[in-house]
């Protein structure tokens, strides 16, 4: 009997399959959507790109030195000449000398009578010979430094080529039996000098740096000795340390830490985690030698974001008084491998950042002796260059004063906790207060509003613009703009980009947040823990931590913003963090430096000011000074640095005439000093600064924002009001001038203005004579006409 063909037979599948069936597909389905717009939003967008530059390497050429009937540096060669400068070198020592032919001096790179000196040893003198020191890891990341001289100069491996105006120096550097052997440690590093105007421009562009064997740079130290002053000399180092400080020649603290300070401040991404003190960062990118009769200014124009400043005294480590520039250009990062701190390691970046190293020394005739003329030859030069420009303005100064309104809380439902906005001061109590401060006489208000818009003032990512309803909304926000411009005063409303708060919404922390090169995690930070000094805590209050923006991603949010903020009833943006903070980005495969970041951040200042808005900057760095008018907590003095011997409105003289500028916080002063923080206010040209809030403070007890509990307007108004006439007495004198001359004798100091006014100031406790003038104890004096 035939068998039967078996037949399959598929049956029908259940509702539950079905259903199944259904979840999984959507599920995948909206899997395959999230990454095709993850891939979109994060992995291919690359803001930065535009904002990248680069730099031309120049060929060099075979050098032919200048003939001359005589040498104006008997023993060196004359490289180039221009009608102010003659660039001379000693090609067996690969010393420079500048010789300046409006009076005669001569500047070299080096000490000519190194092996004199009276206090260094061997290695410092190798030292004092050398243009430059590499500090380098090996493979084991076990750090070594090779100078110069004896691993290059002394065993004659170097060679010299023509440039325009100058010459390049090319050194293999390195153990002088081991250079030019297969998997032996070996640099070649150029170092370039070109004439230009007044000034030499010096070179290290990495481009031209080689590393060969198993070493990788991480620093250079440059012209550690360039115009180093001895015993004999007479003057000071400038420094920028807070508004600036000098160090007089040999002031006998050879015992005294060495000062040291990065340019613009460390870059978080490599900073410590713990905080042992506040302290004020470097804002400018300058440091001289101040002789009596001229000075040697120098200025970092490439690089200054990895740069740090150095200067000490005679008799630390050799005869000399010194200030000189390093360029970190690699970092290393600890890789603690499976969370377990034995296996604690380092990783070191694996290329050199592409900076092209370049310090301008500039050789200033008695036009422009002392630190006053460095500041003179710096506005100059910077308002020749179109980065600063006269300010039209007398009378008044400026009153800023901040203002808080939405503040967030944490409130709780059914025992669940939730953040909610509430008002410290709406928009029309804010009108309140500025028609209150105009009625008693301030006639030139500058509002910075703060926590106006996208909940509060640890606000939510500024893609967006919401303004808070509870606030008075846009109407509200808009009487307040037209009853500050009635008044004769500015709305600026505060704007945090890169310093983004852990609870803001619309942002994807883990994808957009700078990371650190080790471990790949992520920069958060916070306030600093009483207990632990680390900066990353919360304190019970989750908003007072942010990440840092990655300098890829924000001109996504920059612009953004910029395209909706025009339609906003604004005088003008603050900028809480863009022209104070500078951050790289250490993420492995795409790696973006500080100083591409800075490209990146001057983009964005750029595009903020293409919206016709004023902008306001906290504490700004030099080289935001181009983008704005205002500038609000701009230090006046100088962090105590042993070393030091006083601090100077370096700052101050620089910008004074061209920006209008604030003091920190004054509700915050210790009020046993307040005259004399006012008589620095003056001594400084620096306008009071408050914050207020219509609510008592003790409102926000219980916020992020409880370290601000001295803000109630009410309780601060008059002691504001007196502080601001007070200032304003002599300063009002002086708006829109410059500040071409500062002078201190003992507790006395003059300072001299453009338009004719000087004002004295006594911080002494009697009253005392200074250019044949009575200046009363604990107070000023004015002299001269507008």
């Amino acid at each position: 009997m035939d068998k039967k063909k078996e037949k399959s037979v598929r049956l029908p599948m259940s509702p539950a399959k079905k259903i199944m069936l259904g979840v999984v597909l959507i599920a995948a389905a909206i899997a395959l959507i999230y990454l095709v717009y993850y891939l979109i939003r994060f992995k291919a967008y690359n803001g930065n790109r535009k904002y990248m530059t680069t730099y031309e390497y120049e060929q060099g050429t075979e050098l032919e030195f200048l003939k001359e009937a005589k040498s104006d540096v008997p023993g060196f060669k004359l490289v180039a000449e221009n009608e102010t400068l003659k660039l001379y070198t000693d090609t067996a020592t690969c010393n420079v000398a500048i010789f300046d032919k409006r009076n005669g001096s001569v500047s070299y790179t080096n000490p000519l009578n190194a092996d004199a000196d009276t206090v260094a040893k061997a290695a410092n003198k190798n030292l004092l010979k050398s243009q430059f020191v590499l500090s380098f890891y090996n493979t084991a990341v076990a750090s070594a430094n090779y100078d110069s001289y004896s691993k290059s100069v002394m065993s004659h491996n170097y060679k010299w080529e023509g440039i325009k105006n100058g010459i390049r120096y090319v050194y293999s550097v390195g153990e002088p039996q081991n250079i030019g052997k297969d998997g032996m440690t070996y640099f070649v590093v150029p170092l370039e000098y070109r004439l230009d105007g007044d000034s030499l421009v010096v070179n290290i562009p990495a481009k031209g740096i080689e590393e060969h064997g198993p070493g990788y740079i991480y620093k250079i130290q440059l012209l550690r000795y360039m115009g180093a002053s001895s015993y004999d000399d007479k003057g000071y180092m400038v420094v920028p340390n807070g508004s600036g400080a000098v160090i007089n020649f040999n002031n006998g603290k050879k015992s005294a830490a060495a000062y040291s300070q990065y340019i613009y401040g460390i870059d978080p991404m490599v900073a410590n985690y713990t905080t042992l003190e506040e302290s004020d960062d470097a804002r400018l990118p300058i440091f001289a030698l101040c002789y009596d009769d001229r000075s040697v200014a120098g200025t970092v124009e490439t690089g200054a974001t990895v740069a740090n400043i150095a200067a000490n005294v005679s008799g630390a480590y050799n005869d000399y008084n010194f200030v000189y520039p390093s360029f970190v250009i690699r970092n290393i990062d600890n890789l603690m491998m499976f969370g377990n701190a034995k296996t604690d390691t380092f990783v070191m970046e694996e290329n050199l950042y592409d900076i092209n190293m370049q310090v301008r020394y500039s050789f200033l005739t008695e036009e422009y002796k002392g630190y006053s003329g460095l500041a003179n030859y710096y506005r100059e030069k910077l308002i020749k260059d179109g980065v600063l420009s006269r300010l039209d303005r007398s009378g008044s100064i400026p009153f800023y004063y901040d203002v808080i309104a939405g503040v967030k809380e944490t409130g709780h439902i059914l025992g669940v906790g939730y953040l909610h906005v509430f008002s410290m001061t709406d928009f029309d109590e804010a009108e309140e207060i500025a028609r209150t401060l105009a009625e008693n006489g301030v006639t030139n208000q500058v509002m910075n509003l703060q926590g106006w818009f996208n909940n509060g003032y640890y606000h939510d990512s500024a893609d967006k613009i919401n303004v808070n309803l509870k606030l008075g909304g846009r109407s509200g926000l808009k009487s307040l703009k037209e009853t500050l411009n009635g008044l004769g005063g500015k709305l600026y409303g505060d704007v945090c980009f890169q310093k983004v708060s852990f609870v803001a919404k619309r942002y994807n922390y883990n994808a957009e947040s700078s990371r650190y090169y080790g471990g790949g995690y992520v920069a958060a930070f916070g306030q600093n823990d009483p207990t632990t000094l680390r900066n990353t805590a919360s304190l019970g209050y989750m908003e007072t931590r942010y990440n840092l923006i990655s300098p890829r991603f924000l001109p996504r949010y920059v612009n953004k913003f910029a395209s909706k903020v025009t339609k906003v009833a604004l005088d003008g943006l603050s900028l809480r963090d863009l022209g104070n903070t500078l951050q790289s980005d250490k993420k492995r495969t795409n790696v973006i430096d500080r100083d591409q970041a800075l490209n990146v951040v001057l983009g964005q200042l750029e595009t903020l000011k293409d919206t016709g808005k004023k902008l306001l900057l906290d504490s700004a760095n030099a080289y935001a000074f181009g983008y704005t008018e205002d500038i609000i907590n701009v230090p006046t003095d100088g962090n105590e640095f042993f070393i030091c011997d006083g601090s100077i409105p370096l700052y101050q003289m620089i910008i004074h005439g061209c920006i209008d500028y604030s003091s920190k916080l004054l509700n915050y002063e210790d009020s046993n000093r307040e005259r004399e923080r006012l008589l620095e206010l003056i001594e400084t040209g620096t306008a009071p600064h408050y914050q207020f809030t219509k609510e008592e403070a003790s409102r926000m007890k219980n916020t992020g924002l409880n370290r601000f509990y001295a803000t109630t307007f009410d309780n601060y108004m008059q002691e504001a009001l007196d502080a601001y006439d007070y200032v304003n007495g002599a300063l009002k004198q002086v708006e829109g001038a410059m500040m071409i001359g500062h002078r201190s004798e003992g507790s006395l100091r003059a300072v001299n203005y453009d338009n004719g006014v000087t004002i004295y100031i006594n911080y002494g406790e009697d009253d005392t004579v200074m250019d044949g003038i009575v200046i009363p104890a604990k107070d000023y004096r004015t002299e001269g006409d507008r």
